[in-house]
């Protein structure tokens, strides 16, 4: 075998670099080789870059179950991974939970620091109950950073960053939570979100309020109002000249944003300034 010549035939091997270098010339690359396993290595790659390429053209999902498992650093490291790629805007409702609150006063801490050493401003804005908010508040600046108002209607836990994406976790539900990619759902939250906001109560004048309201007077007013009692009534019962007792009501009224005096008991009642008798 060894002495018969090879006439228009070649070996395996010298066929698979004939094939190897016409490939080569033909594409352009300038990566030669005579080498069959560097050969299929480099083809191996090819098919890995263009799945790759054609997985990143791929839409995003647009709605992504988080896993119920680990759920408070999946759902810690979701609400980082939202607050770092905003640009305009950030949304939270808060439910009161210890797990989400540690969440949103890392992430608070954390657009704090980029605020001071980036450029622009992102508007912050959460809601929450007056509790929530105060323990949100205690040893850190979400009051400077953010704006907060306070509500009494129980929230769902929620994170809307430039009305583009949304993290969203209903109460009572055992799962890790939902990253809503979807435009259209992402819109309606925020207008949910906005909603709630705009019925809501400034937090300084919230604690302007609640300061007011420690006063035996204040809240011995506000449950009359709260049961509907006639001006002169009330009045009476609390031993108070008319005028008096409704300079206490114009007060109240003024400061919870309401017109009417028993919209001003409900009101408070809904944000649990003090305990209805």
């Amino acid at each position: 075998m060894l002495g018969l010549p090879r006439v228009g035939k070649f070996s395996s091997r010298e066929n698979l670099e004939v094939d190897i270098n016409r490939d080569q010339t033909e594409t352009g690359s300038t990566q030669f080789t005579r080498d069959p396993v560097e050969h299929a290595l480099l083809e191996a790659r090819n098919l890995i870059d263009s799945a790759l390429l054609e997985f990143r053209s791929l839409p995003a999902p647009r709605f992504v179950q988080l896993s119920a498992d680990r759920r408070q650093e999946a759902t810690g490291a979701t609400l980082t991974d939202l607050v770092a790629r905003a640009r305009r805007t950030v949304l939270i409702s808060l439910s009161g939970r210890s797990g989400q609150l540690a969440a949103v006063r890392t992430v608070l801490g954390d657009l704090e620091t980029r605020t001071r050493t980036g450029p622009g401003r992102i508007t912050v804005r959460v809601l929450g109950s007056a509790s929530a908010l105060r323990e949100l508040s205690a040893g850190s600046g979400a009051a400077e950073l953010a704006e907060l108002r306070v509500t009494g209607r129980p929230l769902a836990e929620s994170l809307v960053r430039d009305v583009a994406e949304a993290l969203v976790h209903a109460p009572g539900d055992s799962t890790g939570g939902l990253l809503v990619r979807d435009r259209a759902a992402v819109r309606v939250l925020a207008s949910l979100f906005m909603g709630a906001w705009d019925a809501s109560l400034p937090w300084r004048d919230h604690l302007l309020l609640d300061a007011y309201l420690t006063t035996d007077t204040a809240r011995e007013v506000l449950a009359r109002l709260y049961a509907g009692s006639t001006d002169a009534v009330a009045a009476r019962e609390l031993g108070l000249s008319l005028r008096t007792y409704r300079r206490h009501v114009a007060r109240i009224l003024e400061s919870l944003g309401v017109g009417s005096r028993f919209s001003g008991g409900t009101r408070a009642a809904e944000m649990q300034m003090f305990d209805v008798l």
